[in-house]
């Protein structure tokens, strides 16, 4: 058993202006350097005993900010598989281009779309997968007998991880009406516990912390775009 604290990156420019972001590579706002101060903060006592991040500067910089500020975080990982979910062509573009593009879409088309020269919810999920098996394998190679492990990442990966969750594994969520399958605020806190069996397979999961954005308190926030996909 470990626990998982993942983090949603601080705030963009793109965030402000509902642009489609992805695989862009976009810095912090001034508003998001702040959010990932206070986060760094509100964890700055919390033991990790491994930090991972996606490469994408947004993340990487608020896992940065963490680090910072927790003596126990030696290095900061960065790995691909915890980027946001590419949109391809409809990056950089207005969410607007997304709803335009799935607007004719049934729930079940929109489960498997995939814009073009981007990533199909099949191909994004399957990527999640690759990252929870990554964990298990990481966490073999930790000595602690319960470690905690640290990543920051992307709004919609957090949100599709929770769907893998409850769906393939029965994972507890601590609210009442569906908010995981809801994205992230910046920043957000979210924790699970993990049991992985020993041919490294995840066998059971709880979330017992959603979203927890109790460092902003006094910050002016927006809320997140919430795709349909």
């Amino acid at each position: 058993m470990f626990e998982l604290v993942l983090v949603r990156h601080g705030e963009t420019d793109s965030n402000k202006t509902h642009t489609i972001q992805g695989h862009l590579d976009t810095p912090l706002s001034e508003l998001g350097e702040l959010q990932a101060q206070k986060v760094g903060e509100s964890l700055s006592q919390q033991t990790f005993h491994l930090a991972l991040s996606s490469d994408l500067r947004r993340a990487k910089s608020t896992g940065e900010a963490i680090c910072s500020r927790n003596k126990t975080i030696e290095n900061l990982e960065l790995l691909k598989v915890l980027r946001e979910r590419s949109f391809g062509d409809l990056e950089g573009k207005p969410f607007e281009a997304m709803m335009e593009a799935l607007k004719d879409k049934n729930k079940a088309e929109r489960h498997d779309w995939g814009p073009t020269n981007g990533e199909t919810g099949p191909m994004f999920r399957a990527r999640i997968q690759d990252f929870i098996k990554i964990l298990g394998e990481r966490r073999k190679a930790l000595k602690e007998e319960e470690p905690v492990i640290l990543a920051t990442t992307h709004g919609g990966f957090i949100k599709d991880f929770n769907l893998i969750l409850v769906e393939k594994y029965k994972c507890k969520m601590p609210c009442e009406n569906g908010e995981y399958g809801r994205i992230s605020p910046n920043t957000g806190v979210s924790r699970y516990r993990l049991q992985y069996n020993e041919a490294g397979d995840l066998e059971s999961a709880e979330c017992t912390q959603l979203y927890n954005k109790k460092h902003l308190d006094g910050i002016s926030t927006i809320d997140p775009i919430l795709y349909g996909i």
